[in-house]
């Protein structure tokens, strides 16, 4: 056997132990991805988000941190009751207040939700890739033993992996498509929780400032 051989034969045996590790894989994507929506589905039905109750909450906080009353600042501001990337975040400026850092600090905790938001959809992002590519692998791998049945007048071994390369090939492009929406959707929340927050440090920083 020469060099080309080897090198052949060693790259079909190396593909062709990749198929079960791909099959397998797009399962616990599809199974993945599944749980991507069911998990939007919920956060969609219990984001309540109320701008007005965000700016309520923030002018009284304000206002007691000008008459000296932190703690009760630091409650108000955890009341905000949503669960969402705001309420985890108020309750964080809450926090600094009650500690005499938010002025300090306000920046810092805004930088940290954003790369909490960054880190929430990392998963998903990658699945928006590997779905399409876990799924193209399906479809390459299985065409070699397609093409040798084929040469030799093996139907059977054609079409079962045929079924294979179709199959691989729908899964993968479903996972992509679920992860693209979904990714999609919870950005456009996060920047949405994003443009709260900022309105709401505004709103601290400028009435704090002004009774100072």
């Amino acid at each position: 056997m020469g060099i080309y051989d080897t090198c052949e034969y060693m790259l079909y045996v190396f593909s062709d132990a990749m198929l079960y590790p791909d099959m397998i894989g797009l399962i616990l994507l599809f199974g993945w991805s599944l749980t991507l929506v069911g998990s939007m589905v919920h956060d969609f039905t219990t984001r309540n988000r109320d701008l007005e109750k965000i700016e309520e909450i923030c002018f009284q906080a304000a206002g007691l941190v000008r008459s000296g009353r932190t703690d009760q600042a630091a409650a108000k501001l955890g009341s905000y009751g949503s669960k969402t990337l705001v309420s985890r975040v108020l309750k964080e400026m809450g926090d600094a207040i009650l500690v005499g850092t938010f002025h300090l600090k306000f920046e810092k905790i805004l930088q940290d939700a954003e790369i909490s938001i960054d880190k929430s959809l990392e998963l998903i992002r990658i699945g928006v890739r590997i779905g399409p590519m876990l799924g193209l692998m399906g479809t390459l791998i299985p065409l070699g033993p397609a093409l040798l049945g084929l040469a030799q007048g093996n139907i059977k071994q054609l079409s079962d992996s045929l079924v294979i390369a179709f199959t691989t090939t729908v899964v993968g492009i479903v996972v992509g498509g679920i992860c693209y929406c979904v990714a999609t959707i919870r950005t456009r929340w996060y920047r949405q929780d994003l443009s709260d927050l900022e309105y709401a440090v505004d709103i601290l920083r400028s009435e704090i400032d002004e009774g100072a």
